[in-house]
């Protein structure tokens, strides 16, 4: 039986994302065009789910409004969906280009003062652009954490996308062993901190876009514990296929913070970014599912 699907696996990936990733960007968004009237009209891929994330987020929005910003994200989604094929095979060139840098400087600042970097972040605009591109944009060998996939064949085809210029792949699993050690380079570890906590009583809660919600706690923690420079990568999605990363610092000696001050700065940090333009965030997440413990208080 497994013999099975992994040549059903590697059919699906030999014969569609392959020959897709290799189609040329104008072909491309022709297929994302069509994909979402497949999702948004026809299957209604998590429709309830966005579109009450999006009416519990912004209640002063009226009905239309968020009818608007419903439909913005699913032709966004559909995009990085698509965009996120075409990286299997985009060359290092053209990835540059649509992922413009902005405020370097802070980075090298901290480079010269041999300060290692959390770099935080959240699922808006296409982090994927981001994870191919950033190691070759910084003075730091950059690394994140992610969650391993179930699918063995998957994870591998996305550890080598993301990891083709340079990046380190760490699973989730390791963070425990995640240290810094002086004959190591300068380090960028990279957090999607918004995802929903595994373990609920651990997690960091506050009021985020007028809900109760989670956070994961780790960027805080191995900040303080390694005492890295903590930055926030604010992603801009410009037009079409390109972006842009501006960092701003959230604290240059986390160990001189108050407990939970740099969680409550990167919370602000992507709340605004969300507001300034709504569509361009992960609203089929199912982010506020379950609900903060009774017995935890904000």
């Amino acid at each position: 039986m497994l013999i099975y699907i992994t040549v059903i696996q590697k059919i699906l990936y030999f014969g569609l994302v392959y020959p897709i990733s290799r189609l040329p960007f104008f072909l491309i968004y022709r297929i994302s065009d069509i994909l979402f009237i497949i999702l948004f009209y026809l299957i209604r891929y998590r429709r309830n789910t966005v579109y009450q994330n999006i009416k519990n987020s912004f209640p002063q929005h009226s009905l239309k409004a968020c009818e608007k910003i419903c439909v913005d994200f699913y032709r966004h989604f559909c995009d990085l969906v698509l965009e996120s094929l075409k990286l299997f095979t985009l060359s290092e060139k053209s990835a540059q280009e649509r992922m413009v840098y902005k405020n370097v400087e802070l980075m090298e600042q901290l480079s010269s003062k041999q300060k290692n970097i959390t770099l935080m972040g959240g699922h808006y605009g296409n982090w994927e652009l981001l994870a191919i591109t950033i190691n070759n944009a910084l003075p730091y060998q950059c690394k994140a954490f992610y969650t391993p996939l179930r699918n063995l064949f998957w994870e591998d085809k996305m550890k080598q996308s993301r990891s083709r210029f340079g990046l380190q792949m760490v699973s989730i699993k390791k963070i425990l062993s995640h240290t810094t050690e002086e004959n190591n380079p300068l380090l960028c570890t990279i957090y999607g901190s918004d995802q929903w906590p595994r373990k609920p009583h651990k997690a960091y809660w506050t009021q985020f876009l007028n809900q109760d919600t989670g956070f994961q706690k780790g960027a805080e923690k191995f900040a303080k514990k390694n005492n890295e420079a903590v930055v926030f990568g604010k992603i801009k999605k410009i037009r079409r296929g390109y972006y842009e990363t501006e960092f701003n610092l959230i604290s240059e000696e986390p160990t001189l913070e108050k407990n939970d001050f740099i969680m409550e700065s990167y919370k602000d940090m992507l709340e605004a970014q969300i507001k300034e333009v709504p569509a361009y965030y992960l609203w089929s997440h199912k982010r506020w599912k379950y609900s903060r413990p009774n017995d935890l208080e904000l």
